[in-house]
């Protein structure tokens, strides 16, 4: 959450994109546990289309998915919103996908499993519009 020009606290909307069920709501079940009003998408198509509904505040996304790419839904949304933030996390990474991403605009680039206590902070950073992305083994 972060606070509101009032000093009241917004739910910041998150959409969580990921072709593996287990992996979705868990990212899902967590990010609501923090406080985040969640929206989830089974592929990147989906979550492009969840974008475009619900403005969200930041989208996380797997790498390989059905239908679009993580690295296809950054380029199509950063060409709408370069401001978004997107989390890009994978179990298949690579230095050159990892730098492909960043390249492309990734606010960060994760592996998974991901570390849960990185996943907040860098969540936190990227509500917080703090310049730059990080990057996580």
């Amino acid at each position: 959450m972060i606070r509101g020009a009032c000093g009241e606290h917004v739910i910041s909307r998150i959409v969580v994109g990921d072709d593996d069920p287990s992996a979705l709501e868990a990212l899902r079940a967590l990010l609501a546990a923090w406080g985040y009003e969640v929206e989830i998408a089974p592929n990147g198509r989906a979550a492009l289309d969840m974008v475009s509904a619900v403005h969200p505040k930041a989208v996380i996304t797997d790498l390989l998915m059905p239908s679009m790419t993580g690295l296809e839904l950054l380029t199509v949304l950063h060409g709408k919103e370069p401001e978004l933030p997107v989390i890009l996390l994978t179990s298949h990474g690579s230095l050159d996908t990892q730098v492909n991403a960043r390249r492309q605009g990734a606010y960060a680039y994760l592996t998974k499993p991901v570390d849960v206590s990185t996943l907040k902070t860098v969540l936190a950073s990227a509500l917080a519009e703090e310049p730059g992305g990080i990057t996580a083994p």
